[in-house]
């Protein structure tokens, strides 16, 4: 089994414990300024998860496409937002027509990625998205490990891949392959990990 399919099934294992779990975690901050950049209105969420974001999309008036590889978390994500449009989809390889969208969001979903396929998955964004189209990516920083599976006692006791990054690492990524970064916040969560996440605002050159 490969690792998307293992990342997948595990959300599919742990769909109802997950959303509950991360529903009021989002930072309301980082969409307003992503909405205070992009231009238009038609937007695509790489990873939607169970909706958490998507809500927040459609109630600000946004065409939003939200997709997944896990079915249970689209079933999720189509209960709680039932305005959203969900569609079960591997990013690294979308249907999407060349500069489909306004822009991206994909929070918390590239660190799900084997660094060997993150350059396909980002050249692959690049072409849904228009020129001069806008995006915001949130990854976990590093802090020791590089990537690999985490055995975690939460939704008891699962394994998840994970791949981690400096900021100058996932930065230059970007760059090399066709983003300008717009802007660069970091954040700590408030949890038992104290998870630092890396937060890029980009724009598609």
């Amino acid at each position: 089994m490969d690792i998307k399919q293992k990342t997948a099934e595990t959300y599919d294992k742990i769909a109802p414990d997950y959303s509950a779990g991360h529903f009021a975690h989002f930072r309301v901050e980082e969409f307003d300024f992503y909405k205070s950049i992009i231009n238009g209105k038609k937007v695509i969420d790489l990873g939607c998860g169970a909706g958490r974001d998507a809500a927040v999309f459609v109630e600000n008036g946004f065409d939003y496409t939200g997709i997944d590889a896990s079915e249970g978390m689209l079933r999720v994500a189509s209960e709680r937002v039932p305005k959203g449009k969900f569609q079960k989809m591997d990013f690294s390889k979308t249907t999407f027509q060349d500069g489909e969208f306004d822009g991206f969001w994909a929070a918390a979903s590239f660190l799900h990625i084997p660094k060997k396929d993150v350059v396909g998955v980002l050249q692959e964004t690049k072409r849904i998205i228009k020129n001069g189209g806008v995006g915001f990516i949130s990854v976990k920083e590093k802090n020791g490990m590089d990537e690999g599976m985490i055995n975690e006692n939460k939704y008891g006791g699962i394994s998840r891949y994970f791949s981690f990054y400096t900021q100058d690492e996932f930065k230059n990524l970007l760059e090399q392959n066709g983003f300008s970064v717009l802007k660069m916040s970091t954040h700590v969560e408030d949890d038992e990990r104290k998870t630092n996440w890396l937060c890029y605002f980009v724009k598609i050159n």
